[in-house]
Protein backbone atom coordinates (compact mmCIF):
# COMPACT_ATOMS: atom_id res chain seq x y z
CA UNK A 1 0.00 0.00 0.00
CA UNK A 2 2.87 2.33 0.81
CA UNK A 3 4.34 1.84 -2.74
CA UNK A 4 1.46 2.56 -4.24
CA UNK A 5 1.11 5.30 -2.47
CA UNK A 6 4.62 6.74 -3.43
CA UNK A 7 3.93 5.87 -7.15
CA UNK A 8 1.09 7.66 -7.29
CA UNK A 9 2.71 11.12 -5.48
CA UNK A 10 5.71 10.51 -7.67
CA UNK A 11 3.83 9.82 -10.85
CA UNK A 12 3.04 14.08 -12.56
CA UNK A 13 -0.10 13.05 -14.53
CA UNK A 14 -1.82 10.99 -11.40
CA UNK A 15 -0.89 14.20 -9.27
CA UNK A 16 -2.38 16.54 -12.41
CA UNK A 17 -5.57 14.36 -12.31
CA UNK A 18 -6.10 14.16 -8.31
CA UNK A 19 -5.46 18.32 -8.79
CA UNK A 20 -8.32 18.98 -11.57
CA UNK A 21 -10.78 16.43 -9.97
CA UNK A 22 -10.29 17.44 -6.26
CA UNK A 23 -10.45 21.45 -7.84
CA UNK A 24 -13.56 20.73 -9.70
CA UNK A 25 -15.48 18.98 -7.05
CA UNK A 26 -15.11 22.13 -4.52
CA UNK A 27 -15.89 24.88 -7.34
CA UNK A 28 -18.93 22.35 -8.27
CA UNK A 29 -19.97 21.21 -4.88
CA UNK A 30 -19.48 25.35 -3.20
CA UNK A 31 -22.54 26.96 -6.19
CA UNK A 32 -26.03 25.83 -4.90
CA UNK A 33 -28.05 23.87 -6.92
CA UNK A 34 -24.83 21.64 -8.09
CA UNK A 35 -23.64 19.07 -6.88
CA UNK A 36 -20.74 16.09 -6.44
CA UNK A 37 -22.88 13.65 -8.04
CA UNK A 38 -24.00 15.73 -10.43
CA UNK A 39 -20.64 16.35 -11.54
CA UNK A 40 -19.83 13.25 -11.60
CA UNK A 41 -22.76 11.91 -13.67
CA UNK A 42 -22.01 14.74 -16.24
CA UNK A 43 -18.31 13.25 -16.57
CA UNK A 44 -18.87 10.42 -17.11
CA UNK A 45 -18.57 10.03 -20.63
CA UNK A 46 -15.13 11.83 -20.17
CA UNK A 47 -13.57 9.47 -17.66
CA UNK A 48 -14.89 6.98 -19.93
CA UNK A 49 -11.47 7.81 -22.06
CA UNK A 50 -8.99 7.63 -18.98
CA UNK A 51 -7.45 4.53 -17.84
CA UNK A 52 -9.44 2.70 -15.04
CA UNK A 53 -7.30 3.82 -12.17
CA UNK A 54 -6.91 7.61 -13.16
CA UNK A 55 -11.45 7.28 -13.94
CA UNK A 56 -11.86 6.08 -10.64
CA UNK A 57 -9.50 8.39 -8.74
CA UNK A 58 -11.30 11.46 -10.80
CA UNK A 59 -14.38 10.31 -9.90
CA UNK A 60 -13.78 9.58 -6.35
CA UNK A 61 -12.05 13.12 -5.42
CA UNK A 62 -14.98 15.00 -7.80
CA UNK A 63 -16.96 13.23 -4.85
CA UNK A 64 -14.75 14.05 -1.89
CA UNK A 65 -14.65 17.85 -3.10
CA UNK A 66 -17.98 17.96 -3.46
CA UNK A 67 -19.03 17.46 -0.21
CA UNK A 68 -16.05 19.52 1.18
CA UNK A 69 -17.16 22.54 -1.34
CA UNK A 70 -20.70 22.72 -0.22
CA UNK A 71 -19.36 24.36 3.38
CA UNK A 72 -18.51 27.33 1.51
CA UNK A 73 -21.31 28.10 0.53
CA UNK A 74 -23.38 27.09 3.67
CA UNK A 75 -20.99 29.46 5.77
CA UNK A 76 -20.74 32.39 3.43
CA UNK A 77 -24.39 32.61 2.21
CA UNK A 78 -26.08 30.32 4.66
CA UNK A 79 -27.59 28.30 1.41
CA UNK A 80 -25.33 24.38 1.64
CA UNK A 81 -23.66 23.93 -1.76
CA UNK A 82 -24.92 20.51 -0.76
CA UNK A 83 -27.12 18.58 1.20
CA UNK A 84 -24.17 17.69 3.17
CA UNK A 85 -23.72 20.58 4.29
CA UNK A 86 -26.88 21.68 6.00
CA UNK A 87 -25.16 20.50 9.55
CA UNK A 88 -22.52 22.69 8.77
CA UNK A 89 -24.53 26.05 8.30
CA UNK A 90 -25.35 26.12 11.34
CA UNK A 91 -23.10 26.89 13.54
CA UNK A 92 -20.86 27.99 10.43
CA UNK A 93 -22.99 30.82 9.09
CA UNK A 94 -22.98 32.06 12.41
CA UNK A 95 -19.55 32.35 13.03
CA UNK A 96 -19.48 34.22 9.85
CA UNK A 97 -21.72 36.65 10.54
CA UNK A 98 -19.71 37.51 13.73
CA UNK A 99 -16.58 38.69 11.26
CA UNK A 100 -15.16 34.76 11.83
CA UNK A 101 -15.73 33.01 8.20
CA UNK A 102 -12.04 32.75 7.48
CA UNK A 103 -11.93 30.70 10.79
CA UNK A 104 -14.72 28.31 10.02
CA UNK A 105 -13.34 27.79 6.70
CA UNK A 106 -10.51 27.21 7.32
CA UNK A 107 -12.24 24.76 10.41
CA UNK A 108 -13.98 23.24 7.94
CA UNK A 109 -11.15 23.00 5.44
CA UNK A 110 -9.23 21.07 8.51
CA UNK A 111 -12.03 18.70 9.73
CA UNK A 112 -12.83 17.66 6.06
CA UNK A 113 -9.35 16.59 5.84
CA UNK A 114 -9.00 14.32 9.00
CA UNK A 115 -12.51 12.56 7.80
CA UNK A 116 -11.53 11.65 4.56
CA UNK A 117 -7.82 10.35 6.64
CA UNK A 118 -10.27 8.20 9.36
CA UNK A 119 -11.97 6.75 6.49
CA UNK A 120 -9.95 6.30 4.00
CA UNK A 121 -7.77 4.23 6.93
CA UNK A 122 -10.99 1.97 7.91
CA UNK A 123 -11.60 1.50 4.12
CA UNK A 124 -7.95 -0.04 4.05
CA UNK A 125 -8.75 -1.96 6.66
CA UNK A 126 -12.09 -3.31 6.99
CA UNK A 127 -12.43 -3.88 3.11
CA UNK A 128 -10.75 -6.74 3.16
CA UNK A 129 -11.95 -7.91 6.22
CA UNK A 130 -15.80 -8.02 4.68
CA UNK A 131 -14.58 -9.30 1.16
CA UNK A 132 -12.84 -12.32 3.10
CA UNK A 133 -16.50 -12.67 4.43
CA UNK A 134 -18.01 -12.34 1.25
CA UNK A 135 -16.06 -15.07 -0.80
CA UNK A 136 -18.71 -17.34 1.46
CA UNK A 137 -21.65 -15.78 -0.96
CA UNK A 138 -23.33 -17.49 -3.87
CA UNK A 139 -25.07 -16.16 -6.05
CA UNK A 140 -28.61 -16.99 -3.47
CA UNK A 141 -26.67 -14.66 -0.99
CA UNK A 142 -25.63 -12.25 -3.67
CA UNK A 143 -29.34 -11.84 -4.51
CA UNK A 144 -30.41 -11.26 -1.09
CA UNK A 145 -27.85 -8.93 -0.87
CA UNK A 146 -29.28 -6.79 -3.45
CA UNK A 147 -32.40 -7.02 -2.82
CA UNK A 148 -31.94 -5.89 1.03
CA UNK A 149 -29.95 -2.88 -0.81
CA UNK A 150 -32.57 -1.39 -2.68
CA UNK A 151 -34.75 -1.83 0.46
CA UNK A 152 -32.48 -0.29 2.93
CA UNK A 153 -32.17 2.62 0.06
CA UNK A 154 -35.68 3.02 -0.16
CA UNK A 155 -36.67 2.60 3.72
CA UNK A 156 -33.43 5.08 5.04
CA UNK A 157 -33.18 7.90 1.61
CA UNK A 158 -36.68 9.62 2.60
CA UNK A 159 -39.33 10.26 4.97
CA UNK A 160 -41.80 7.46 3.47
CA UNK A 161 -40.31 4.06 3.04
CA UNK A 162 -43.01 3.38 0.34
CA UNK A 163 -42.13 6.05 -2.10
CA UNK A 164 -38.01 5.11 -1.42
CA UNK A 165 -39.54 1.42 -2.22
CA UNK A 166 -41.51 2.13 -5.41
CA UNK A 167 -38.70 4.09 -6.66
CA UNK A 168 -35.47 1.65 -6.30
CA UNK A 169 -38.29 -0.99 -7.89
CA UNK A 170 -38.21 1.23 -10.84
CA UNK A 171 -34.64 1.76 -10.64
CA UNK A 172 -34.54 -2.21 -11.50
CA UNK A 173 -37.07 -1.84 -14.15
CA UNK A 174 -35.59 -0.06 -16.14
CA UNK A 175 -32.35 -2.06 -15.84
CA UNK A 176 -34.46 -4.78 -17.66
CA UNK A 177 -35.00 -3.00 -20.53
CA UNK A 178 -33.34 -4.47 -23.32
CA UNK A 179 -32.33 -8.20 -24.95
CA UNK A 180 -31.78 -10.45 -22.15
CA UNK A 181 -28.22 -11.89 -21.89
CA UNK A 182 -29.03 -15.52 -22.58
CA UNK A 183 -31.99 -15.96 -25.16
CA UNK A 184 -31.62 -12.32 -26.42
CA UNK A 185 -35.57 -11.90 -26.38
CA UNK A 186 -36.46 -8.30 -26.05
CA UNK A 187 -38.00 -6.81 -22.70
CA UNK A 188 -40.31 -4.06 -22.66
CA UNK A 189 -38.98 -2.60 -25.89
CA UNK A 190 -42.43 -2.23 -27.04
CA UNK A 191 -40.76 -2.64 -30.91
CA UNK A 192 -38.69 0.00 -30.46
CA UNK A 193 -35.28 -0.88 -31.93
CA UNK A 194 -33.44 1.84 -29.74
CA UNK A 195 -34.58 0.45 -26.66
CA UNK A 196 -33.31 -3.30 -27.56
CA UNK A 197 -29.84 -2.21 -26.27
CA UNK A 198 -30.89 -1.32 -23.48
CA UNK A 199 -30.90 2.15 -21.16
CA UNK A 200 -27.91 3.82 -21.60
CA UNK A 201 -26.22 4.69 -18.21
CA UNK A 202 -24.77 7.55 -18.49
CA UNK A 203 -27.80 9.08 -20.25
CA UNK A 204 -29.71 7.83 -17.22
CA UNK A 205 -27.57 9.21 -14.75
CA UNK A 206 -26.99 12.60 -16.05
CA UNK A 207 -30.46 12.88 -16.99
CA UNK A 208 -31.40 12.10 -12.99
CA UNK A 209 -28.66 13.92 -12.07
CA UNK A 210 -27.67 16.80 -14.22
CA UNK A 211 -31.25 17.90 -16.08
CA UNK A 212 -33.54 17.48 -13.16
CA UNK A 213 -31.18 19.45 -10.96
CA UNK A 214 -31.32 22.44 -13.34
CA UNK A 215 -35.26 22.53 -13.44
CA UNK A 216 -35.58 22.37 -9.43
CA UNK A 217 -32.73 25.09 -9.36
CA UNK A 218 -34.32 27.83 -12.17
CA UNK A 219 -38.00 27.14 -11.02
CA UNK A 220 -37.69 29.97 -8.57
CA UNK A 221 -38.19 32.90 -10.76
CA UNK A 222 -35.20 34.73 -8.36
CA UNK A 223 -31.97 33.54 -7.03
CA UNK A 224 -32.19 32.04 -2.96
CA UNK A 225 -28.63 33.42 -3.01
CA UNK A 226 -27.68 36.46 -0.47
CA UNK A 227 -24.17 37.57 -0.11
CA UNK A 228 -24.81 38.06 3.86
CA UNK A 229 -20.91 38.24 4.17
CA UNK A 230 -18.97 39.87 1.28
CA UNK A 231 -15.36 39.32 2.33
CA UNK A 232 -13.43 36.68 4.09
CA UNK A 233 -11.18 37.71 6.79
CA UNK A 234 -7.39 35.82 7.08
CA UNK A 235 -7.64 32.37 6.43
CA UNK A 236 -4.93 30.79 8.97
CA UNK A 237 -5.43 27.41 10.26
CA UNK A 238 -5.88 27.58 13.76
CA UNK A 239 -4.80 24.36 15.51
CA UNK A 240 -6.28 25.67 18.82
CA UNK A 241 -9.49 25.38 17.71
CA UNK A 242 -8.72 21.57 17.70
CA UNK A 243 -7.17 21.48 20.58
CA UNK A 244 -9.87 19.20 22.87
CA UNK A 245 -11.78 18.11 19.77
CA UNK A 246 -9.65 14.85 19.16
CA UNK A 247 -12.91 12.80 20.49
CA UNK A 248 -15.20 14.72 18.35
CA UNK A 249 -12.65 14.14 15.02
CA UNK A 250 -12.51 10.43 16.06
CA UNK A 251 -15.91 9.79 16.43
CA UNK A 252 -17.83 11.57 13.84
CA UNK A 253 -15.38 9.85 11.61
CA UNK A 254 -16.00 6.30 12.93
CA UNK A 255 -20.04 7.45 12.80
CA UNK A 256 -19.43 9.29 9.17
CA UNK A 257 -17.86 6.35 7.63
CA UNK A 258 -20.37 3.48 9.21
CA UNK A 259 -23.23 5.68 7.94
CA UNK A 260 -21.59 5.87 4.56
CA UNK A 261 -21.33 2.07 3.85
CA UNK A 262 -25.09 1.79 4.55
CA UNK A 263 -27.32 1.81 1.06
CA UNK A 264 -29.11 5.27 0.26
CA UNK A 265 -27.95 7.33 3.83
CA UNK A 266 -25.10 9.53 1.75
CA UNK A 267 -23.07 12.06 3.22
CA UNK A 268 -26.14 14.36 4.65
CA UNK A 269 -27.49 12.00 7.24
CA UNK A 270 -23.76 11.10 7.99
CA UNK A 271 -23.39 15.05 8.55
CA UNK A 272 -26.46 14.98 10.89
CA UNK A 273 -25.51 11.92 12.68
CA UNK A 274 -22.31 13.02 13.59
CA UNK A 275 -23.26 16.37 14.78
CA UNK A 276 -26.33 15.11 16.75
CA UNK A 277 -23.90 12.63 18.57
CA UNK A 278 -21.62 15.66 19.07
CA UNK A 279 -24.18 17.86 20.67
CA UNK A 280 -25.31 15.13 22.99
CA UNK A 281 -21.54 14.58 24.20
CA UNK A 282 -20.61 17.68 24.13
CA UNK A 283 -19.82 20.09 27.51
CA UNK A 284 -20.90 22.68 25.29
CA UNK A 285 -24.12 21.47 23.85
CA UNK A 286 -26.21 24.83 24.74
CA UNK A 287 -23.64 26.74 22.28
CA UNK A 288 -24.27 24.38 19.46
CA UNK A 289 -26.24 26.51 16.38
CA UNK A 290 -25.11 29.24 17.71
CA UNK A 291 -21.34 29.47 16.13
CA UNK A 292 -20.05 26.41 17.95
CA UNK A 293 -17.07 25.67 16.39
CA UNK A 294 -17.33 22.11 17.58
CA UNK A 295 -20.40 22.19 15.97
CA UNK A 296 -18.82 22.65 12.40
CA UNK A 297 -15.63 20.40 13.29
CA UNK A 298 -18.29 17.54 14.43
CA UNK A 299 -20.62 18.27 10.72
CA UNK A 300 -18.00 18.68 8.51
CA UNK A 301 -15.73 15.62 9.28
CA UNK A 302 -18.54 13.25 9.66
CA UNK A 303 -19.89 14.54 5.98
CA UNK A 304 -16.78 13.62 4.42
CA UNK A 305 -15.71 10.67 6.34
CA UNK A 306 -19.09 9.09 4.24
CA UNK A 307 -17.35 9.39 1.18
CA UNK A 308 -14.75 6.48 1.67
CA UNK A 309 -17.03 4.59 3.69
CA UNK A 310 -19.64 4.40 0.87
CA UNK A 311 -17.06 2.91 -1.30
CA UNK A 312 -16.27 -0.10 1.48
CA UNK A 313 -19.05 -1.73 -0.11
CA UNK A 314 -19.20 -1.35 -3.47
CA UNK A 315 -15.53 -3.29 -3.60
CA UNK A 316 -16.64 -5.46 -0.86
CA UNK A 317 -20.02 -6.74 -1.84
CA UNK A 318 -20.60 -4.60 -5.28
CA UNK A 319 -23.36 -2.88 -3.65
CA UNK A 320 -23.28 1.14 -3.29
CA UNK A 321 -23.70 2.83 -0.06
CA UNK A 322 -24.49 6.45 -1.70
CA UNK A 323 -25.64 7.75 -4.95
CA UNK A 324 -22.11 8.82 -5.43
CA UNK A 325 -20.75 5.80 -4.83
CA UNK A 326 -22.93 4.40 -7.61
CA UNK A 327 -21.73 6.60 -10.34
CA UNK A 328 -18.55 5.00 -9.18
CA UNK A 329 -19.81 1.66 -9.75
CA UNK A 330 -20.81 2.77 -13.11
CA UNK A 331 -17.42 4.05 -14.09
CA UNK A 332 -16.09 1.16 -13.36
CA UNK A 333 -18.53 -1.09 -14.99
CA UNK A 334 -17.95 1.51 -18.11
CA UNK A 335 -14.30 0.21 -18.07
CA UNK A 336 -15.68 -3.68 -17.65
CA UNK A 337 -14.84 -4.22 -14.15
CA UNK A 338 -17.11 -6.03 -12.14
CA UNK A 339 -17.22 -4.95 -7.52
CA UNK A 340 -18.04 -7.75 -5.45
CA UNK A 341 -16.42 -10.18 -4.11
CA UNK A 342 -13.84 -11.15 -6.61
CA UNK A 343 -12.71 -7.74 -7.19
CA UNK A 344 -9.95 -6.99 -4.78
CA UNK A 345 -8.45 -10.77 -5.72
CA UNK A 346 -8.89 -10.16 -9.69
CA UNK A 347 -7.80 -5.91 -9.39
CA UNK A 348 -5.83 -5.58 -5.82
CA UNK A 349 -3.32 -3.08 -7.63
CA UNK A 350 -6.52 -1.12 -8.74
CA UNK A 351 -7.96 -1.01 -5.22
CA UNK A 352 -4.38 0.02 -3.56
CA UNK A 353 -4.14 2.76 -6.35
CA UNK A 354 -7.72 4.23 -4.99
CA UNK A 355 -6.95 4.04 -1.24
CA UNK A 356 -3.59 5.44 -2.29
CA UNK A 357 -5.51 8.43 -4.62
CA UNK A 358 -8.05 8.87 -1.38
CA UNK A 359 -5.18 9.71 0.51
CA UNK A 360 -3.38 11.78 -1.93
CA UNK A 361 -6.78 13.77 -2.41
CA UNK A 362 -7.40 14.37 1.45
CA UNK A 363 -3.94 16.51 1.21
CA UNK A 364 -5.17 18.34 -2.06
CA UNK A 365 -8.48 19.08 -0.58
CA UNK A 366 -5.92 20.41 2.49
CA UNK A 367 -4.31 22.98 -0.17
CA UNK A 368 -6.64 23.56 -2.61
CA UNK A 369 -9.22 24.57 0.09
CA UNK A 370 -7.13 26.81 1.65
CA UNK A 371 -6.32 28.34 -1.47
CA UNK A 372 -10.27 28.75 -2.93
CA UNK A 373 -11.30 29.95 -0.21
CA UNK A 374 -10.86 33.79 -1.06
CA UNK A 375 -11.55 33.19 -4.56
CA UNK A 376 -14.82 31.01 -3.86
CA UNK A 377 -16.88 34.35 -2.49
CA UNK A 378 -16.66 35.62 -6.24
CA UNK A 379 -17.43 32.33 -8.10
CA UNK A 380 -20.67 32.46 -6.45
CA UNK A 381 -22.09 35.50 -7.85
CA UNK A 382 -21.92 34.06 -11.65
CA UNK A 383 -25.93 34.37 -12.50
CA UNK A 384 -27.40 31.04 -11.82
CA UNK A 385 -28.34 31.21 -15.41
CA UNK A 386 -24.89 31.13 -16.68
CA UNK A 387 -24.12 28.37 -14.57
CA UNK A 388 -27.39 26.30 -16.14
CA UNK A 389 -26.52 26.92 -19.16
CA UNK A 390 -23.16 25.27 -19.20
CA UNK A 391 -24.40 22.10 -17.09
CA UNK A 392 -27.09 21.78 -19.95
CA UNK A 393 -24.77 21.79 -22.45
CA UNK A 394 -22.05 19.81 -21.16
CA UNK A 395 -24.99 16.96 -19.85
CA UNK A 396 -26.10 16.69 -24.06
CA UNK A 397 -22.04 16.38 -24.46
CA UNK A 398 -21.96 13.64 -22.10
CA UNK A 399 -24.70 11.88 -23.03
CA UNK A 400 -24.17 11.97 -26.55
CA UNK A 401 -20.36 10.88 -26.84
CA UNK A 402 -21.38 7.77 -24.71
CA UNK A 403 -22.53 5.65 -27.31
CA UNK A 404 -22.49 8.71 -30.48
CA UNK A 405 -26.28 8.38 -30.79
CA UNK A 406 -28.89 11.24 -30.63
CA UNK A 407 -31.22 9.15 -28.85
CA UNK A 408 -29.05 9.44 -26.02
CA UNK A 409 -29.62 12.96 -25.70
CA UNK A 410 -33.38 12.62 -25.58
CA UNK A 411 -33.52 9.61 -23.47
CA UNK A 412 -31.11 12.03 -21.07
CA UNK A 413 -34.43 14.84 -21.36
CA UNK A 414 -36.66 12.10 -20.81
CA UNK A 415 -34.77 10.75 -17.24
CA UNK A 416 -34.10 14.51 -16.62
CA UNK A 417 -38.02 15.21 -16.64
CA UNK A 418 -38.78 11.55 -15.16
CA UNK A 419 -36.43 12.53 -11.82
CA UNK A 420 -38.06 16.21 -11.45
CA UNK A 421 -41.49 14.80 -11.54
CA UNK A 422 -39.88 12.52 -8.77
CA UNK A 423 -38.57 14.91 -6.71
CA UNK A 424 -41.70 17.41 -6.95
CA UNK A 425 -43.61 14.38 -5.27
CA UNK A 426 -41.46 13.58 -2.84
CA UNK A 427 -40.25 10.17 -4.22
CA UNK A 428 -36.19 10.18 -3.48
CA UNK A 429 -33.38 9.48 -5.83
CA UNK A 430 -30.60 7.36 -4.40
CA UNK A 431 -32.95 4.40 -4.20
CA UNK A 432 -33.63 5.00 -8.36
CA UNK A 433 -30.03 5.02 -9.17
CA UNK A 434 -29.36 2.06 -7.43
CA UNK A 435 -32.18 -0.02 -8.57
CA UNK A 436 -30.76 0.97 -12.31
CA UNK A 437 -27.05 0.22 -11.41
CA UNK A 438 -27.94 -2.82 -9.76
CA UNK A 439 -30.45 -3.80 -12.20
CA UNK A 440 -28.24 -6.21 -14.46
CA UNK A 441 -26.16 -7.73 -11.53
CA UNK A 442 -30.02 -8.81 -9.96
CA UNK A 443 -30.90 -10.45 -13.02
CA UNK A 444 -27.64 -11.96 -13.20
CA UNK A 445 -27.90 -13.29 -9.50
CA UNK A 446 -30.93 -14.21 -9.87
CA UNK A 447 -30.83 -16.79 -13.44
CA UNK A 448 -27.47 -18.27 -11.44
CA UNK A 449 -29.69 -19.08 -8.15
CA UNK A 450 -31.90 -20.85 -10.36
CA UNK A 451 -30.19 -22.73 -12.40
CA UNK A 452 -27.97 -23.70 -9.52
CA UNK A 453 -31.28 -25.06 -8.08
CA UNK A 454 -32.96 -26.65 -10.70
CA UNK A 455 -35.58 -23.82 -10.75
CA UNK A 456 -36.39 -24.42 -7.02
CA UNK A 457 -36.11 -22.01 -4.31
CA UNK A 458 -35.67 -25.00 -1.80
CA UNK A 459 -31.72 -24.48 -1.96
CA UNK A 460 -31.90 -21.02 0.00
CA UNK A 461 -33.27 -22.26 3.09
CA UNK A 462 -30.75 -24.86 2.78
CA UNK A 463 -27.52 -22.02 3.16
CA UNK A 464 -27.31 -20.61 6.48
CA UNK A 465 -25.95 -17.08 5.45
CA UNK A 466 -28.46 -17.08 2.85
CA UNK A 467 -31.17 -17.41 5.30
CA UNK A 468 -29.76 -15.28 8.32
CA UNK A 469 -30.10 -12.40 5.47
CA UNK A 470 -33.46 -13.29 4.11
CA UNK A 471 -34.73 -12.95 7.82
CA UNK A 472 -32.79 -10.10 8.53
CA UNK A 473 -34.50 -8.88 5.13
CA UNK A 474 -38.11 -9.82 6.51
CA UNK A 475 -37.35 -7.49 9.76
CA UNK A 476 -35.99 -4.80 7.85
CA UNK A 477 -39.26 -4.53 6.05
CA UNK A 478 -41.36 -4.82 9.12
CA UNK A 479 -39.51 -2.69 11.15
CA UNK A 480 -39.78 0.27 8.04
CA UNK A 481 -43.63 -0.10 8.10
CA UNK A 482 -45.21 3.34 9.32
CA UNK A 483 -46.42 2.30 12.65
CA UNK A 484 -43.65 0.34 13.62
CA UNK A 485 -40.81 2.46 12.34
CA UNK A 486 -42.29 5.00 14.49
CA UNK A 487 -42.74 3.12 17.72
CA UNK A 488 -38.98 1.45 17.33
CA UNK A 489 -37.79 4.89 16.42
CA UNK A 490 -38.77 6.13 19.78
CA UNK A 491 -37.16 2.85 21.62
CA UNK A 492 -33.98 3.51 19.53
CA UNK A 493 -34.12 7.65 20.63
CA UNK A 494 -34.81 6.77 23.96
CA UNK A 495 -31.91 4.28 24.65
CA UNK A 496 -29.59 6.58 22.36
CA UNK A 497 -30.15 9.55 25.15
CA UNK A 498 -29.32 6.96 28.18
CA UNK A 499 -26.24 6.17 26.79
CA UNK A 500 -25.10 9.18 25.24
CA UNK A 501 -26.35 11.42 28.28
CA UNK A 502 -23.35 14.18 29.15
CA UNK A 503 -23.25 13.92 32.99
CA UNK A 504 -24.01 17.11 34.69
Amino acid sequence: MIEQFLNVITDPWAVLNALWAITLGIIMGALPGLTGPMAMALLLGVVYAMSAENSAVAMMLIYVGGVYGGSMSAILLNVPGAPASAATALDGHPLARQGYAGRAIATVTISSFFGTLISVAMMATLTPLLVEFSLKFTAWELLILVLFGIFMAGSLSGDDPLKGWISGFLGLLIAMIGLDDINMHPRFSFGVQYLEAGIGLIAAVVGIFGISQVMVTMRPRRSLMIHTVSKVDRIIPRFADLKGKIRVILQSGVVGTFVGMLPGLGADMGAWASYDLGRRTSKVAHNYGKGEIEGVIAAETGNNAVVPGSLIPVIALGLPGSAGAAIIMAALFLHGLKPGPTFMIDNLGLFEYMVAGLFLGAFLLLIVGLALSHVIIYVLAIPRENIMAMVVALAAVGAYASKLQYGDVWMMLAFGVLAYGMRRLGFPLAPLVLGIVLGKLLDEFLRNATIIGGGSVLPLFERPIATTLLAMLVLFFVFSLPGVRGVAGQVVEKALGLITRSPK
